[in-house]
Parts: C-alpha cells; sequence; structure tokens
C-alpha cells in the first residue's frame, strides 16, 4: 500500500515475503481467518458462554455476573498498558504473546469448585484479550487496503462466530442438569488450547503499509494536547462516538438481565438459554457481517450505525415485551434481530477509528478515544444494569431501549455532517507530534 502523503514507496516497513502486496494481502486475510477461527473457540467459551455457565452451573451471584460482562470492556482501562507493551514490542507480537498470558489461566479449571474462582480466572481472561484485540485493530490500516477494510472485516468476523456459535451450543448442551454440570471444567481447557494454536496463525501475518515518519517521543502533555484537538474539531466523530456510547451502553444494561430474566420468569434451561441469546444471535452475526462489511463499503459508517440502532432498539423492544408478557415467540424474534444488528456492530466497532482518521498517524488518538469510551460503559452500565433489575425488574430492558433509540436521535444529526456514501472523511489532521501509530509498528514486526 503507498505512503498516503506522498505516494512514495520505502524498504522499511514495505510487506515482506514475495513483494506482491495483492498475495501478501490474500495470505494476511487467510491466516488472520485462521486466528479468528480458533480464537472464536476460545472466546466462545470465555466470554459468551460464561455467563450462562456461571448462571446455570455455578449459582453466581449477581455481582460476580456483573463482573463477568464487564471485563473485557474494563481492559480498555489499561490501553496505556498494552499501547506501551505494543510500542516496545511490535503489535503483533503484542497479540501472539497475550494469548499466551490470556488462555494460561483457563487450564487451571478442571481445580475450580466455586463461583469465585470461576469469576476471577474468566475476568483475568477477558482483560488480557483487551490487548490481543486492541493490537489486532491496530493492524487493520496495514494488512488490507482502506477501501476493502470493511469486506475484509466482514470474512473476519465470519470466520470469529462461525466456530464460536458450536462452541457455545455444545457448552449449553453438555452443561445442562440433565448432562454434566461440571463440564466447564474440561471445556474451557480446550479453548485455552485452541487459543495458542489461533495465535501462531496471527505470527505469520506480513504487513503491507509503509512506515510513515513521526516523532518516537511523545509526552503525556502531547498526547492530551492531540486527544483535545480531536474532540474540539471533529465533532461528527464525537457525535458517532456518542451514539456508540448510547448503543453500547443500552447492549450492557440488558444483556445479563435478559438472561436473567429469561431464565427465571420463562423457564429457560442453559441449553435453551445458550441457543437462543448467544447461539442464533451469534449464527445470524457471522452470516450478515459479510453482508455488512460490503454495506459498510457502499454506504459509510455513520448510515450504517444508524440502520444498526434501529434494528437494536427493535430487539429490545422485542425482549422487554416478551419477558413481562410471557410471550416467549418475541424472544425468538428479538434474537434473530439482535445478530443482525450485532453483525454490523462488530465490523463498525472495528473500524470505527480507522474510517474517521484523517491519516494513519492519528489513528492511535481516535482508537484511544473510541476505547476509553467503551471502557467506560462497559465499566458502569452492567452495574446500573443490575441495581435496575432489582429494582424495577424487567423495566430495566424498557430503559435500556430508550437509551438505543436516542443514538438512532444522534446519529441522524451525524449523517447530516456526513451525507456522502462510502468513507467518511475526517476533520484536518491533528497538528504536532503523534503517538507512533500502528504503521510504524508494523514496520517492526514486519522483521519478526
Amino acid at each position: 500500500m503507498p505512503n498516503e502523503n506522498d505516494g512514495s514507496s520505502s524498504d522499511e516497513g514495505s510487506c515482506s515475503g514475495d513483494g506482491d502486496p495483492g498475495s501478501t494481502i490474500q495470505r494476511n486475510l487467510i491466516n488472520e481467518s485462521a486466528y479468528c477461527a480458533f480464537t472464536g473457540i476460545f472466546m466462545g467459551m470465555a466470554f459468551f458462554a460464561s455467563p450462562v455457565i456461571a448462571v446455570t452451573c455455578l449459582d453466581v451471584s449477581a455481582v460476580e455476573l456483573t463482573i463477568i460482562v464487564s471485563a473485557f470492556p474494563c481492559g480498555a482501562f489499561l490501553g496505556p498498558v498494552w499501547a506501551a507493551l505494543g510500542r516496545r514490542w511490535g503489535m503483533q507480537k503484542l497479540v501472539t504473546r497475550m494469548a499466551v498470558w490470556a488462555t494460561l489461566p483457563l487450564f487451571l479449571m478442571p481445580w475450580v469448585e466455586t463461583s469465585t474462582a470461576f469469576t476471577i480466572i474468566v475476568t483475568v481472561t477477558q482483560l488480557l484479550y483487551s490487548a490481543m484485540r486492541m493490537g489486532q485493530s491496530s493492524l487493520y490500516r496495514v494488512s488490507y487496503p482502506k477501501n476493502e477494510l470493511g469486506r475484509a472485516i466482514g470474512r473476519l468476523t465470519f470466520a470469529t462466530f462461525v466456530t464460536m456459535v458450536p462452541t457455545v451450543l455444545i457448552a449449553g448442551i453438555v452443561s445442562d442438569a440433565d448432562h454434566d454440570p461440571t463440564s466447564y471444567r474440561w471445556l474451557y481447557p480446550l479453548a485455552g488450547l485452541a487459543g495458542l494454536i489461533g495465535s501462531r496463525f496471527y505470527a505469520r501475518l506480513r504487513p503491507v503499509g509503509r512506515n510513515v515518519a513521526v516523532s518516537d517521543s511523545l509526552s503525556v502533555r502531547a498526547s492530551l494536547r492531540g486527544i483535545h484537538q480531536v474532540v474540539r474539531s471533529d465533532r461528527g466523530f464525537m457525535l458517532f462516538q456518542i451514539a456508540f456510547f448510547l448503543s453500547g451502553s443500552a447492549y450492557f444494561m440488558s444483556s445479563h438481565v435478559t438472561i436473567l430474566l429469561t431464565h427465571q420468569r420463562l423457564g429457560f434451561t442453559a441449553s435453551d438459554l445458550a441457543i437462543w441469546l448467544s447461539v442464533v444471535p451469534q449464527l445470524i452475526l457471522a452470516f450478515s457481517s459479510l453482508m455488512w462489511g460490503r454495506v459498510l463499503d457502499r454506504i459509510g459508517i455513520v448510515r450504517l450505525r444508524w440502520l444498526i440502532s434501529v434494528m437494536m432498539t427493535t430487539y429490545l423492544t422485542c425482549y422487554f415485551t416478551g419477558i413481562a408478557s410471557g410471550t416467549v415467540w418475541l424472544i425468538f424474534v428479538g434474537s434473530f434481530l439482535r445478530g443482525m444488528s450485532e453483525g454490523g456492530g462488530q465490523v463498525t466497532w472495528a473500524l470505527a477509528s480507522v474510517h474517521f482518521a484523517p491519516r494513519p498517524e492519528d489513528v492511535h488518538l481516535y482508537s484511544g478515544i473510541h476505547f476509553a469510551l467503551n471502557g467506560v460503559r462497559g465499566l458502569v452500565m452492567p452495574s446500573i444494569g443490575s441495581t435496575l433489575a432489582v429494582l424495577t425488574g424487567q423495566w430495566t430492558l424498557l430503559v435500556a431501549t430508550a437509551v438505543s433509540g436516542a443514538a438512532i436521535f444522534v446519529l441522524s444529526r451525524t449523517v447530516r455532517l456526513h451525507p456522502e456514501s462510502g468513507e467518511v472523511e475526517g476533520p484536518v489532521p491533528v497538528p504536532g507530534a503523534m503517538p507512533r501509530p500502528a504503521l510504524e509498528e508494523a514496520a517492526d514486526v514486519a522483521r519478526v
């Protein structure tokens, strides 16, 4: 991929291998798809199956369930630590090395008998996975052409969830009281092994972007000045982030509450919960992500988020009405719409910073804002949802529906700021010293 600033080429940071960017991009997509497929097994157990297993097999408390749900978003607060390690190791090594540390706790599960120990292990794994996620998203810009990022991320999302779906399904079925409620003791070590295998494929990636000359030294003051410049000058990006925050808040307020209320009031078993509140949404997510990637490349990220917010508000309405009235089929409809909305949500979450940042070296600043807001909502909103559930029961879902609806209004204003279809234009490049960007880090990992 040529330098976006001057169109020149350079040996430093250029693609490795046979020197053909096209073949390198194709190999990157194959290797990263394999990484995503194995990581999907790991994520299926560590993220999606964990709340179900905690509720049905370990009699987890509401506080412990809230910790499990909010652990990964809270990893965003460790962003400065992950960024420092990424600058020191290179982002690719950050992913592969942290994959080892994130999977190791899962091998302790055979000795877990209490909900507290289970919560600690899952929390540590999810926190460490946040480093892997940050490193992976930082390298998208230098692994694939910008005008095809939507389709590339769609394929990677499909690869992740096509293995995650059967993983969660199997976990839900074998964890039922009628089968083996202690099966988590051998399921989690298998998931950890899959995560380790996936990291070996990620080590084969070869970035195709060239190095951009920027300052290696960045003071805290300069970093804060750059963030302030983005917040002040890029109104479209900030409105987009507000809408993202609202949608994420609605999700984190409602997801674990929906599991609890569906189990308590509608009598869903562990396998029922796994199928209808995890497997079905994930299956639809996997296949719809292929479509959403192409839609993003065609209409742009803002319009796509507007469509996603409409679907999200609708599925939350179905969940609330189904639980309040005891109408089971509304849970099924809501899960279908949830899968559709989350398919587009995965694609837009991964590319929010890339699409708004005007230059590759600005991606770090935009990602910092994006991840920080994600951490805030992940830390605060599950607790608010749990508190509201204790005080109001199913009305928590109605509050979440209203919050999701507010995102539609904010995105309508954002569309007027970015009326064009296709790629969203960013503001004037942020002046001054910049953090070391993903492109420069890619120059390091290309020498791995």
